[in-house]
């Protein structure tokens, strides 16, 4: 079986966009996943990238399960929660920028109640709550794919 990867998504500019970023630095420096990881707060991927990584996974990692990570916003009651979805996701609906889906397992947090201005909306997340949510997202990833090198491949 070939080595799942993790696309984390978002910029280190603005704090509540920061969330894909801080997952993958806690993946390659906290936990050291057995998986490809690309994002991090020194190298995003984001809106000016992110086409580019989408047609490198396709090309390079064809076979490999990806999980995609993302911070969004949502309703008010949903503030904080991380959602989880078996499709993949789609980046940038925040901004209103739909740069397409990518990955079979898709990972959102929300970060931020959605408004008229969801970009000040972003910028006003407090540090903690992305970083609790970072730190929870992390350890899921971590564990699924300690699971995944656990389970017999398929012939």
């Amino acid at each position: 079986m070939s080595l799942p990867v993790v696309i984390c998504i978002g910029s280190s500019g603005v704090v509540g966009d920061s969330l894909g970023p801080m997952v993958a630095d806690l993946l390659k420096e906290r936990y050291s996943i057995p998986a490809y990881v690309y994002g991090g707060l020194r190298a995003p991927v984001n809106g000016v990238n992110y086409t580019r990584y989408a047609a490198f996974l396709n090309e390079r990692h064809r076979e490999s399960l990806v999980i995609a990570v993302d911070a969004c916003v949502g309703d008010k009651r949903d503030v904080g929660k991380i959602k989880y979805s078996s499709r993949g996701l789609k980046a940038g609906g925040a901004l209103n920028k739909n740069l397409g889906a990518i990955g079979d397992i898709g990972i959102l947090g929300v970060v931020a109640e959605r408004s008229a201005d969801n970009l000040n909306a972003l910028m006003s997340v407090p540090f903690a709550l992305v970083e609790r949510m970072s730190f929870a997202i992390a350890r899921k990833i971590a564990m699924l794919v300690d699971e995944l090198r656990k389970t017999p491949a398929r012939a």
